[in-house]
């Protein structure tokens, strides 16, 4: 576990350092200009779902395929395509009722800078979308390599799927401006899927379907995950109440921090689930109970050390690295002065899902959600109290740390509740 866990950091730390790459590359090509600003609030939606996707898809349903290939292979083929076929048949027409609504949920989050910025947003919000069923597709085929432990495919799908977003932008990014941005954030996806696509799906079969079993793993998974993760949202509606470039300087922060922790724990993130399942599932209870305090002290220990790291260093980075083109000493010293305010939420996002994992391997989705949708609103209501009081930036901060530990300790908690059903 240790050495496929060190290959998996590996392959993230590169997928972050592309993505880090990524970011100097923007920033110096589009500044911090109102352009971007509209950009980010564009993608913050679209991103959202293909996070959730990517992050709740898996852990549902690789226990019920891995479940399904125990009692028979063949038959889990079968199993395997029907639900491809179907939940990326929902996701198009989910992407397609966005689509005719992109302008009104545009507004509502946007409205205060006013209605052109809102137009703008809407409009590239509108082909963004349809980068979700591209999304379902992809956590699939990861999961056809998951269930047959070759946990390093999908990480390396989507390094190259950060690798190619890189290369477009640069490519398009003199002909067609911002929309390069739109472009190369959804065809990147179709990267990865050339990269995990199973070499047998042209002889899979279809079978009756019956998707109850996923909706009701899956479902709560996915309610109480789009909550979680409407950090960014928070981040970014609340942001367009500060000047022009806020946006742009906030985004800049959080890429920084949320990769630095997130990426430097996914390793154990991506082996806890595969192994607490098959625990569980044997009855294992010490192993089990071992297992999850080793990864959730591991992960904390990782999540601070990185984050003091990060905040030491990011201001150098920036200096050396991000100052050029659009982007000036003046913004660069805005982006450095906010560092501190990010501090408690880095250390956040690197253990959640650790902290999230033990109930999703119990079934527990639907407490799991519980707990992830009651942090939400509690961080967002903290978070408008504290805007409306002392503005903004206080109001992000607060809201987003709000969110996320009451999302942890509340997870801790259910975890001591329920770990004992592992003896039944």
């Amino acid at each position: 576990m240790i050495i496929k866990g060190s290959l998996i950091t590996t392959l993230f730390i590169i997928n972050l350092f592309i993505q880090l790459l990524t970011q100097i590359v923007i920033t110096r090509i589009y500044g911090a200009t109102l352009q971007l600003d509209a950009f980010l609030a564009a993608v913050v939606i679209p991103s959202i779902f293909v996070t959730v996707i990517y992050s709740t898809l898996n852990d549902a349903f690789l226990p019920l395929y891995s479940k399904k290939r125990g009692n028979n292979a063949e038959e889990a083929e079968r199993y395997f395509f029907t639900h491809l076929v179907a939940v990326t048949t929902i996701a198009f027409i989910l992407s397609l009722i966005l689509n005719f609504v992109a302008e009104p949920i545009s507004n509502s989050f946007y409205s205060e800078k006013g209605g052109e910025f809102v137009s703008q947003v809407a409009n590239q919000m509108r082909y963004m979308i349809y980068s979700l069923p591209l999304a379902i597709v992809a956590t699939f085929f990861g999961a056809y390599y998951y269930v047959r432990k070759q946990f390093l495919r999908f990480p390396l799908a989507q390094a190259v799927g950060s690798l190619s977003n890189l290369l477009l932008v640069l490519l398009l990014s003199q002909q067609w401006g911002i929309w390069a941005l739109v472009f190369a954030f959804v065809i990147n996806i179709l990267f990865q899927i050339m990269v995990v696509i199973p070499g047998n799906i042209l002889n899979m079969q279809l079978s009756p379907l019956n998707m109850i079993p996923l909706l009701v793993s899956w479902l709560p998974l996915v309610i109480g995950t789009l909550a979680l993760r409407s950090d960014s949202l928070l981040i970014r509606s609340f942001a367009t109440s500060l000047p022009e470039g806020y946006v742009v300087y906030l985004n800049l922060i959080v890429k920084m921090l949320s990769l630095a922790t997130g990426v430097l724990t996914i390793g154990i993130q991506i082996l806890l689930l595969p192994h607490l399942v098959e625990y569980i599932h044997s009855g294992k209870y010490l192993e089990t109970i071992r297992m999850v305090n080793r990864s959730k002290m591991v992960g904390v220990g990782i999540a601070i050390v990185v984050t003091i790291i990060a905040i030491l260093v990011a201001p150098i980075v920036i200096q050396i690295f991000f100052i050029g083109g659009k982007f000036t000493i003046t913004d660069a010293g805005r982006v450095i002065s906010l560092i501190p305010l990010f501090v408690l939420p880095a250390i956040g996002w690197g253990v959640n899902s650790i902290f999230f994992q033990p109930l999703i391997a119990l079934r527990k989705n639907i407490p799991l959600s519980a707990v992830q949708i009651a942090s939400v609103i509690f961080g967002w209501s903290i978070g408008f109290i504290t805007k409306a009081q002392f503005g903004a930036l206080a109001g992000i901060t607060t809201g987003l740390t709000t969110m996320l530990f009451a999302g942890i300790i509340g997870s801790e908690i259910l975890w001591q509740l329920y770990k004992k059903e592992i003896r039944k």
